[in-house]
């Protein structure tokens, strides 16, 4: 029995206790604040929320300056919006502080290149935005345009994840194409 109650203890711990005091003491007061509507004891324990948000932000080594910048981000996304970021939304956040597009970004960027460079290969500012394209590309034509915002939000949010551990691949290198001399048609 105590091998159990000690197991369930364990499995609740933060890997970076030293985050979750920092999201627990600092960002989640400020979060509060800012969206009087949530509750962020939603589980009866804000030690627990705070742990939940540090277990979404661990192993992407963000910097302190970058968590705080999500945060200024998340202040001035309140004004819109009337609950505060939830944890995957808090990390993706913090990844826009540290210099990832944002979905808007990124899909401005598609469609400017669908219109200007249809047919014609396609220069991309970031690997994120190649790969969301590749990923959604193919749908659009399927799918209604509601249907397609919302799989192309949820494969930016699994190529966020990506690029934030740097887990993201580079945009393939062109393969340069010269035709064959006509003669060669005919060597036999």
């Amino acid at each position: 029995m105590n091998n159990q109650i000690s197991k369930l203890n364990q499995s609740q711990r933060c890997p970076d206790q030293a985050l979750a005091s920092l999201i627990g003491g600092e960002i989640l007061p400020a979060l509060r604040a800012y969206y009087p509507a949530s509750d962020f004891n939603w589980r009866g324990n804000l030690e627990q929320t705070a742990i939940e948000y540090a277990n979404q932000l661990f192993g992407m080594k963000f910097l302190v300056k970058e968590i705080r910048a999500a945060l200024n981000l998340a202040r001035t996304r309140s004004v819109s919006e009337r609950h505060a970021p939830n944890p995957i939304e808090f990390k993706i956040l913090c990844l826009h502080a540290r210099g990832m597009p944002t979905l808007a970004q990124c899909m401005a960027e598609i469609n400017d290149q669908r219109v200007k460079n249809y047919g014609k290969d396609k220069e991309w500012s970031e690997p994120l935005v190649y790969w969301l394209n590749q990923s959604i590309a193919a749908a659009r034509a399927n799918l209604t345009d509601s249907a397609w915002q919302k799989m192309a939000k949820e494969k930016y949010t699994k190529l966020a994840e990506l690029y934030g551990k740097g887990e993201l691949n580079p945009i393939p290198l062109k393969l340069e194409y010269s035709a064959p001399p006509a003669y060669l048609k005919y060597v036999g």
